[in-house]
This record gives structure tokens, sequence and C-alpha cells, in this order.
């Protein structure tokens, strides 16, 4: 499931058969929680090295590399990997000019600012939504179905939930907390 907040998006595998699990995970006693957070991490841990590799090795626009320096795999109970957000990336730009000329105060973009033209490409309008002037930022035009994220995410997404499930059905089944069906 890819969740959107303001300059970052959130990929979290939630298969459908997984639905209703959070409830479930929260009935869990502390050590299964612990367990199942150790063996989901590296799970996110995997699916971000995909998105590393084809943030670098796809079409995507070149700001896919510098976003891809942003993404995070927090411990969580269920796979989990964020992208964006506020790290700066890339070159230092704007800033003012102090009384010498030199300017000062430059800052790279946060990566939460290209994440969304470095998968899914620019709109080629001389503005953006706020008026500033653009240009051709993202080189690659728009392309709904994503360069980089989507298409990695769907490639990945069957294996990682095939792992993820037999994860917790092995601990459902230890603690013995399989429903009679």
């Amino acid at each position: 499931m890819a969740t959107k907040e303001r300059g970052k998006i959130r990929i979290e595998v939630d298969p459908i058969a997984l639905k209703d699990l959070r409830a479930t995970l929260r009935l869990l006693p502390q050590e299964a929680s612990q367990e199942l957070r150790d063996k989901a991490q590296p799970l996110s841990q995997s699916l971000a090295r995909e998105l590393s590799v084809a943030a670098a090795f796809s079409a995507a626009p070149p700001q896919a590399i510098l976003v891809a320096r942003s993404i995070s795999t927090p411990r969580d109970r269920m796979i989990r990997v964020d992208i964006g957000g506020s790290k700066k990336v890339g070159r230092p730009y704007g800033g003012e000019r102090d009384t010498r000329g030199k300017t000062r105060n430059r800052q790279a973009a946060p990566a939460g600012a290209l994440l969304w033209g470095s998968e899914y490409g620019g709109t080629g309008r001389p503005t953006d939504d706020a008026g500033r002037t653009m240009g051709n930022r993202f080189v690659k035009g728009r392309n709904k179905r994503g360069y980089w994220i989507n298409p990695t995410v769907d490639a990945n997404i069957k294996p990682v939930a095939d792992a993820y499930v037999a994860i917790v059905k092995d601990i459902v089944r230890r603690l013995k907390l399989e429903g009679g069906a």
C-alpha cells in the first residue's frame, strides 16, 4: 500500500489476504511482535535495494538516483520502505547575495520535492502549480505508470509478500493461534 504525505511516499507491502492483519498483530505477545519486526526488516531492505538499483539503471529521470538516496526501511511489523521526505539531495541552488556579491544560504532540494517528477516525469509546462518557472526539469515526459518505483514494486511484490505470509504463518502456528475452520 502506498500512502502519500507531502513530498514523501511510503510503500508498505500489505497483501490482500492480510488486510485485517494489523488488528491481529496488535494481539500478538511482545516477543512475537519483536520476532516479526526482526524478520520483516530484511524483506523491507531487499525491496529497498531493488528500488535503488531500479533508480540507477532504469529509464527513470536522472533525479531518481538522488531521490533513491532518501530510501529508508523503518523497523516495523509490516514490510515498509519510505522514499522522499526532507532529506537534502542534489546540488545546492537558490540563495541570496550578500553585500560583497557572494551567494549565501544555498540549499539542496529535499528528496520529496523531486519524488513525483522522478517517478512520473515532467509535465513539460513552463511553470509548476505554485507558478514557479520550471523549464524541463525532469527531462522525461509524463508516464502515468511510473518509471522506477511502481514497476519495481509490481515486479517484486509477489515474492516479498509470499515470504512475509510464510513468516506470519510460522509465528501463528508456533503460538498455536490457528483457528479451526
